[in-house]
């Protein structure tokens, strides 16, 4: 008796897993207790580094879109993703900001004078590194 009871719970695990629905990767958002993928968790500060090369350390300006947004679909999140759209507008936004905007986060509203968006530029330039490294991570090919 015991057997035929193991022998039924056997059969239907293949048929509980073959209806499990597979994890999309290619977002931002995760529900509690669901598992993250990092690939993509260093592409704001990946993206930051990009702009205080170009605004702060006087890098030769590069468009970002080209570069990020092909890293993106090389994982396999091509355009219509949540990854893919959100770095797109992250892209749209940095790509046009200043460098206060960058130390206001984002937020235009933000009183900040030049003195401490230079010392905010700095301050961050120093902790990724410094200006060399900097300049060079945006010069390097992505893989």
């Amino acid at each position: 008796m015991l057997r035929y009871l193991f022998g039924a719970i056997l059969a239907s695990v293949p048929l509980a897993a073959a209806h499990a629905e597979q994890p999309n990767f290619c977002r931002n958002s995760f529900k509690p207790n669901e598992p993250i993928e990092s690939r993509f968790v260093g592409i704001d500060y990946a993206l930051t580094m990009h702009v205080l090369a170009e605004r702060y350390c006087g890098a030769e300006p590069k468009p970002m879109g080209p570069r990020f947004l092909q890293y993106v679909e090389k994982q396999g999140c091509g355009p219509g993703t949540e990854i893919y759209s959100d770095v797109e507008v992250a892209i749209a936004t940095l790509e046009g900001a200043s460098l206060k905007l960058l130390a206001q986060n984002g937020d235009p509203a933000l009183a900040i004078s030049e003195p401490q968006v230079q010392e905010w530029a700095s301050a961050t330039t120093k902790e990724l590194g410094g200006c060399d490294p900097l300049k060079a991570a945006h010069d390097a090919e992505l893989q």
